[in-house]
């Protein structure tokens, strides 16, 4: 898509009349850009919108640039009163597109079309540029009206916003390089002009710049939560119990980060889809790929696009912010369950169009986005989507070692004596026992018995007390999701040898034995 600095090339080809998508908080700036222009083609730049009654004139007036009202009002169709003038001059026009092509009605679309030609015949020079925070022009227009965006700043854009920000301020050009990487990183995918209002009013409450990110992230977080979207800027996670050979895997792509991997041509591979039962740990594992590569996680939901009102508008948008946020690990949780029914017209096609459009931007975005959906049914991805991920890795059932580990990870958030003893209170034949009766049990499964241990002790008046029979009397409490829905969990699990395992063999001293039955 073209960019804003590119319409002074179109002008120079002779184009009379363009749209630009813009974020309102970059309005001041759009029109700083375009008085510049107007200046140095000696023409003067107007701006309407259905605010205003009259036409209004952008003036410099002590170094800021203002609207003041002309003597030409407009009573109903600003377009038609253009038509019938020939007053020369860049004509910045809001919400004449409505923001839904749904609503350009046909006299509206001819309205557009004599611009075009009306302005070719014109000998005096008469610029119109459409702005809108979405454009979706008609087929007919589209050849007539070049489409220009006003993209979101990326991060050497936003260091030069923020390292200008500390110097207008003496108490703040002082803060260490790692208090500025922070706030950069905070200010990331939001607009210019809104980082540049955030930054000032967040003076009024902070003293240092420490301070200062936290305020700007709980921004952007409460305004990405609006569009259906979580950011975490540091997952908080322990290690993944049981899931090695994955471990190993997220290693290996944390270090393309480096600076010098590109020396040798290597670079972030588009990502991984990590399959499995419900319940096996993949969404924690997404965090923890975020965490081990030091990045930001955006996790999204396929759904919320889609039930969105205009989802093409909602994906076109996702896919700007994701790209503004980079580096970051693009999480998509239940990826599946948005894919069904992908390939029937059922929702009038918009699930094969918005897949078409994500498929696209996967293969060719640039951006260090690492991307990790989970999914339960690999089958309800488009084939072609699949393809493009490098890893495909399986997260099964716990064996006796990682179900150990489980156990344990658990037990040290609510019983401080697995956390103060570097030995476990329990034998190793306790130990076999209880990893024998929660051998179908999902980590999930594992974390409520013991969270269920936890307030069960407290009730009876001794907090932070379990013994080996709580959770074997709770075991007892519930019917593991391999016998309640055993047809289809192991539906999953029988095509598990289509992907790489996320853990290796068992090599715990609780590893289980396979015995011949005859000798």
């Amino acid at each position: 898509m073209r960019q804003l600095t590119d319409w002074a090339v179109l002008v120079e080809q002779g184009t009379p009349i363009a749209a630009l998508e813009y974020h309102t908080p970059d309005r001041i700036h759009i029109f700083n850009q375009f008085y510049q222009w107007g200046e140095a083609r000696a023409l003067p730049v107007y701006v309407w919108n259905p605010g205003y009654s009259a036409i209004q004139q952008l003036v410099s007036d002590r170094g800021q640039y203002i609207l003041q009202p002309t003597e030409r009002s407009i009573e109903e169709d600003i377009l038609q009163a253009l038509l019938q003038e020939s007053e020369p001059g860049i004509y910045l026009l809001e919400g004449v597109l409505h923001n839904n092509t749904d609503q350009l009605s046909q006299a509206l679309c001819y309205q557009l079309l004599n611009v075009y030609y009306h302005a070719q015949w014109n000998s005096k020079p008469h610029y119109w540029v459409l702005l809108e925070t979405y454009v979706q022009l008609p087929l007919e227009l589209q050849p007539f009206i070049p489409v220009l965006s006003h993209l979101l700043p990326d991060r050497q854009q936003v260091n030069a916003i923020v390292t200008q920000f500390c110097k207008q301020h003496s108490w703040l050009s002082n803060a260490d390089l790692k208090a500025q990487r922070t706030l950069i990183t905070a200010c990331q995918g939001l607009p210019i002009g809104e980082i540049e209002m955030i930054l000032a009013r967040t003076l009024a409450l902070a003293d240092t710049l420490e301070q200062v990110a936290p305020l700007i992230l709980e921004h952007k977080i409460n305004k990405l939560r609006g569009r259906g979207l979580e950011y975490f800027a540091e997952p908080d996670v322990p290690t993944a119990a049981g899931l090695d050979l994955l471990e190993q895997r997220l290693e290996t792509i944390a270090a393309l980060l480096r600076p010098e991997a590109q020396q040798y041509g290597l670079k972030l591979p588009t990502g991984m889809v990590l399959w499995g039962p419900p319940g096996t740990g993949k969404s924690l594992s997404a965090k923890l790929a975020a965490n081990k590569m030091g990045l930001p996680l955006l996790a999204a939901n396929w759904g919320i696009l889609l039930s969105n009102p205009n989802p093409d508008r909602a994906l076109k948008e996702f896919i700007a912010l994701v790209t503004s946020l980079a580096p970051c690990v693009l999480y998509w949780d239940d990826f599946d369950k948005g894919f069904a029914g992908w390939d029937s017209n059922a929702d009038g096609g918009i699930s094969r169009r918005l897949s078409a459009t994500l498929l696209t931007w996967m293969q060719e975005h640039q951006e260090p986005v690492y991307t990790i959906a989970t999914v339960n049914r690999l089958g309800m991805l488009p084939p072609e989507l699949v393809r493009r991920f490098e890893d495909i890795f399986f997260v099964d059932l716990p064996h006796e070692g990682a179900r150990y580990e489980v156990f344990n990870l658990h037990l040290t958030k609510y019983f401080s004596l697995f956390r103060e003893s570097s030995e476990s209170p329990w034998t190793d034949d306790q130990w076999r026992r209880l990893l024998t009766e929660y051998r179908i049990c999902t980590p999930a499964e594992i974390g409520n018995a013991v969270r269920r241990c936890a307030e069960e002790a407290f009730y009876q008046g001794r907090a932070g007390q379990i013994a080996l029979e709580d959770l074997l009397e709770q075991r007892q409490q519930f019917t593991p999701a391999m016998e309640r829905e055993s047809e289809q969990m192991q539906a999953i699990r029988n095509q598990a040898t289509y992907a790489r395992p996320a853990s290796g063999s068992d090599r715990s001293r609780f590893a289980y034995v396979h015995r011949e039955l005859f000798g």
